[in-house]
């Protein structure tokens, strides 16, 4: 179940704007194409990198991010309980993964109980709030956004040494605080040496007086 989706992506999606999609070749769940994105939340400056399924074919498209298009499936919805749910869960997690990055457009594929997409519908992003705005207490972008803000400015004033090796761990369970533990050399450090002595000496470098 968990590759319908890598699948439903190679049955749409082409290597080139000419090209036809390769539906018959084995789902290589390795590859993507990552979009790095500079934008701003509030009084914070972000810079990004996300995941992006594919883009536009045509040559008239606007240039990117206007021109992404974020790939999903979901099951077929028979019953108002599950449009709820659609409503409140999967299009969250659809709005909150497009919405900073700048993908304007979800082409969602509804899947049977066998795994064949019965039906495609696109939706814009900027249009989501307004499909869930007749769901009681649901969730609501502003305050998704102000939390993510609030979390923001929370990392910046916890996190004081700039240390590769060292990892701050961020947790947070609904109607409870943001909480942390901090892990030195430790199975969460991420950052390989080699990127950590090419970043420190690209720094090095541009900050060293002119030579005579």
């Amino acid at each position: 179940m968990m590759y319908w989706g890598y699948k439903f992506e190679q049955y749409t999606c082409a290597d080139d704007a000419q090209g036809s999609p390769d539906s018959g070749g084995v789902v290589n769940t390795n590859e993507a194409f990552c979009t790095v994105v500079q934008t701003r939340l509030s009084e914070h400056k972000l810079l990004f990198s996300g995941e992006v399924d594919c883009r536009e074919a045509s040559s008239r498209a606007p240039p990117a991010p206007a021109c992404y298009i974020e790939m999903k499936t979901s099951a077929e919805i028979h019953t108002p309980k599950q449009r709820s749910n659609f409503h409140r869960y999967k299009l969250l997690k659809w709005w909150a993964q497009s919405f900073l990055p700048g993908v304007p457009k979800i082409v969602a594929g509804f899947r049977d109980s066998d795994g064949k997409v019965v039906q495609v519908e696109t939706f814009k992003t900027s249009q989501i709030s307004q499909l869930i705005k007749t769901e009681y207490n649901c969730w609501k972008p502003t305050v998704c956004m102000n939390f993510c803000g609030d979390f923001l400015s929370f990392v910046r004033n916890t996190v004081k040494e700039d240390d590769p090796k060292l990892v701050y761990l961020f947790s947070w369970e609904p109607h409870k605080d943001v909480t942390f533990t901090i892990h030195r050399d430790s199975e969460y450090t991420f950052l390989p040496n080699w990127f950590v002595k090419e970043i420190t000496g690209l720094h090095h470098d541009t900050n060293a007086p002119p030579r005579a």
